[in-house]
């Protein structure tokens, strides 16, 4: 590292104020073009907030996870070109036949107080973008996020089991780089 660091206890020019309440362990917010924000709650919900950070009473969406520990819905992200492409991404916790795994999916916005479109309707999951990966009470990963060259990059955990992370067949313990679509780019460094 070449940047020394520095402690400030006073840092002047910010000021911390809440800006939203009543959340029940928020995890990952996205804002809308217009101002508005999603929120996700661990336990399965996403939550929309006005430009004041007021909550809407009812969820926007709900989603079955499994909420243990660290798992739950986690990451939120919006299409790089949410305005013509208006999907929501969104990386959870599930259970399938018993086992636990995360899951990487895209929301197709309906009619509603996000999608505004002629369509009607409400939000519903579209598309499994990555399935299969890892999961555990702790070590989940989770954050999602668009790069600048329009993929999307997925932290996965390595749910205590450290030798995931050198593990090329496992998605345990990466950075995992797809298109928004879920293909695996042709200039990944791994397939």
């Amino acid at each position: 590292q070449s940047v020394k660091e520095t402690f400030r206890p006073d840092v002047t020019g910010y000021k911390v104020d809440v800006w939203a309440r009543r959340l029940e362990v928020p995890w990952s917010i996205v804002f809308l073009p217009d101002g508005r924000a999603l929120i996700s709650e661990r336990p399965g919900r996403i939550r929309l907030a006005d430009k004041d950070g007021t909550i809407a009473e009812a969820p926007w969406m709900t989603i079955p996870v499994r909420a243990r520990g660290e798992g739950g819905l986690m990451g939120l992200a919006l299409h790089p070109q949410f305005r013509d492409q208006p999907f929501v991404y969104a990386m959870m916790t599930v259970e399938d036949g018993g086992k636990a795994m995360n899951r990487v999916v895209r929301i197709r916005l309906g009619g509603g107080p996000v999608g505004g479109g002629a369509s009607g309707g409400q939000p519903q999951i579209d598309k499994v973008i990555i399935d299969n990966i890892p999961a555990g009470t702790y070590h989940n990963g989770g954050r999602i996020a668009f790069g600048p060259d329009g993929m999307l990059y997925v932290t996965t955990g390595e749910t205590f089991q450290a030798e995931l992370a050198q593990d090329l067949k496992s998605l345990g313990g990466k950075i995992l780089r797809v298109t928004p679509d879920g293909a695996v780019p042709r200039d990944n460094p791994f397939p």
